[in-house]
């Protein structure tokens, strides 16, 4: 919008220069016809040596006018209704068709009328002219005066043909866009219109512009480099365009001719031929298909993988070997855990990274032969690295395969390490060959060497075959567990706040009962009291009433504490339930030594309801020993009571 903004800007401004008395010379009117009003009117100005905002006009009427070619020399007039006959698609969307307007104005010295003094009223087109809008600036002021809905449209119509805009042929209902806001104005005398009042007042037929044709890579589009703040992160430069099945990674749109239009102005849109300069001249292997419409192709992947382009052909695959992966030949591979796409990274030396500081892979499988860097990320469902993790690395899995662990390193399902050097691993089920240092969490542990200064967490069992070091940690803890340790601290939480919650309303229930009890022998007074007066007729006094009317309400209140302490009673039992069902797999628990216990050495299981740690040291020198809980007391009533016990593995 916009385009005549400045045009009755400058109406408005040259209204006031007019008001203000620029120029004193007389103007007489005149009437004459005319199909350019702005043009007439600038004519007339110059003619009389005045300016032409000091000149207004009065539209006395108007005559349309038709050639069916722009070839003939004679204009038709249309009358009336006729314009019906020529208002079609078919007929204004040719070309050849003409029309225009004739209007007979009245030209005279502007003058301000009272009842338009403080309304600022503009009208405005788009780029085409085939849409106009009329805007009623917010601070306008309506005032009431006879026929004001008639002369506001005729104040449209005139902006609309000092803009060379027709009238009467594609005009919209612009009474009703006007008739309330004339009748608030009728019943308050004036109205200030409190924001901008916006409506369409013609529109007439838009073109449709011709569409060029374009083939769109879109598996390109998905590996241009991320931004993060207004940097640019090269490292992900897509050396592996991965797609997933059924993904859409080539689109080509056909060229498409447009719709020519015809504006308000009456004139011809047309609209230029589609330029068609990327019709595909490529070929696709089975492994993607085609789908055609009359619009476009769309080429879609029929499996998971990766494109390659070669020979002329677009093809899919899964597998790919590399040499390396490093920030200076690949940069980080970004192909997805769910694209099928496995990468063997075949750098063997173990002076080299096979995958190199700060880079990210993610694949469905990676297999590694050598080494992971500093700071390098790897994700995958399947992860095998046969060299050695850097500390600052971090792995996730849903499998993994490692040979020597230093970094970090989550699975969901198994985790295999060779030899832990100091390495933290997080799975549902760790096997560990060889551990020095490091710390283990997983639901159940397997090492079959333990060195020294190890940390392991376990749910259900800790298996050890043999013990060579000192000052080792074996723990039997569900919260240390990341898929458990946000809802068991949830859950601790609820029945600490509940508890809290119950004590402080049974203190308050327990002091209205002592209230109750106390109050009740002289509320039975009261009332044998009330019964003696009705049988002697005697009104009962307000007093014993109002003391009845407040035992009762004290009854209430001590009915509804209940309510609220068993409600929460029942919220810290259910809470309760699931944390003591986690407990069960910790009462079951068990940490098993095939060989030898070392100095050192501590074994601990922390129960979660009550919350108790129990410690136990082994004594060194012993062996085949495995350390569980043992129930010494508690019974259905009673919360049940713990120790830690060892016996014979077997036995």
């Amino acid at each position: 919008m916009g385009l005549f903004d400045k045009v009755f800007k400058g109406d408005n401004k040259k209204s006031k220069e007019a008001k203000k008395g620029e120029e004193s010379g007389a103007f007489t009117p005149v009437v004459v016809t005319t199909d350019d009003v702005p043009q007439t009117l600038q004519e007339t100005a110059l003619k009389h040596k005045i300016n032409s905002g000091m000149l207004d006009i009065r539209l006395l009427g108007t005559k349309t006018y038709i050639k069916m070619d722009a070839k003939e020399d004679d204009w038709i007039e249309v009358e009336g209704d006729d314009w019906d006959k020529f208002n079609k698609p078919e007929i204004l969307l040719n070309p050849n068709f003409r029309v225009k307007q004739d209007h007979e104005i009245e030209i005279h010295k502007y003058k301000e009328e009272p009842w338009s003094a403080d309304l600022l009223l503009h009208i405005a087109a788009n780029k085409e002219k085939n849409r106009i809008v009329c805007t009623l600036k917010s601070g306008s002021i309506l005032r009431d005066t006879e026929e004001l809905t008639k002369k506001l449209v005729n104040l449209i119509h005139k902006k609309m043909v000092r803009s060379r805009v027709l009238i009467g042929l594609w005009d919209l209902d612009i009474e009703s866009k006007i008739d309330e806001l004339a009748a608030k104005a009728k019943v308050q005398g004036q109205y200030i219109v409190p924001e901008d009042h916006r409506f369409d007042v013609a529109v007439c037929f838009a073109a449709q512009p011709s569409v060029d044709d374009e083939l769109i890579l879109r598996y390109k589009q998905k590996q241009q480099p991320q931004e993060e703040g207004d940097r640019i992160d090269y490292s992900k430069r897509g050396f592996i365009q991965a797609v997933e099945k059924g993904e859409v990674i080539i689109e080509y749109v056909k060229p498409r001719m447009g719709k020519p239009g015809r504006n308000c102005l009456g004139e011809f849109i047309p609209v230029k031929e589609p330029q068609e300069n990327h019709k595909p001249d490529f070929r696709v292997s089975d492994n993607i298909e085609t789908d055609e419409t009359d619009t476009r192709i769309l080429y879609r992947a029929k499996r998971g993988g990766y494109v390659v382009f070669d020979d002329g052909t677009y093809d899919i695959r899964d597998e790919m070997e590399l040499e390396e992966v490093s920030f200076k030949k690949t940069g980080s591979i970004d192909a997805g855990v769910e694209t099928e796409v496995k990468l063997h990274i075949n750098e063997k030396d173990s002076m080299k990274d096979a995958i190199g500081t700060g880079v990210e892979v993610e694949a469905t499988e990676v297999k590694v032969e050598g080494n992971v860097g500093a700071s390098a990320v790897v994700t995958a469902e399947e992860v095998v690295i046969g060299g050695q993790t850097h500390q600052s690395s971090r792995i996730f899995a849903d499998h993994a395969r490692v040979n020597v662990h230093r970094g970090f390193l989550q699975t969901k399902d198994l985790a295999e390490v060779t030899r832990v050097e100091g390495g933290f691993v997080e799975a549902k089920e760790a096997k560990i060959a060889q551990m020095i240092g490091g710390e283990v969490k997983a639901m159940t542990v397997e090492v079959e060497l333990l060195g020294a200064n190890a940390r392991i967490y376990a749910v259900s069992r800790i298996e050890i075959r043999k013990m060579l070091g000192e000052n080792n940690k074996l723990i039997i803890d569900a919260a240390q567990i990341d898929a458990y340790h946000n809802e068991i601290l949830s859950l601790e939480e609820e029945v600490e706040r509940l508890e809290k919650e119950i004590e402080k309303l049974g203190e308050k229930l327990g002091e209205r009962e002592e209230l109750a009890a106390k109050s009740e022998s002289a509320i039975q007074s009261l009332k044998q009291k009330i019964l003696q007066d009705r049988k002697r007729g005697i009104q009962p006094r307000p007093a014993f009433v109002a003391k009845i009317k407040q035992f009762q309400k004290l009854g209430e209140q001590i009915l509804t504490l209940k309510e609220e302490l068993h409600g929460l009673e029942a919220k810290r039992d259910e809470a309760k339930s699931r944390l003591l069902a986690y407990q069960e797999m910790i009462i079951h628990a068990t940490v098993a030594n095939h060989g030898e216990w070392k100095e050192y050495t501590t074994v601990e299981f922390h129960l979660l309801y009550p919350q108790v740690t129990l410690e136990y040291t082994p004594e060194a020198g012993k062996a085949g020993q495995e350390i569980y809980l043992k129930k010494v007391s508690g019974d259905e009533e009673e919360e049940p009571v713990y120790e830690i016990a060892v016996r014979e593995i077997g036995a």
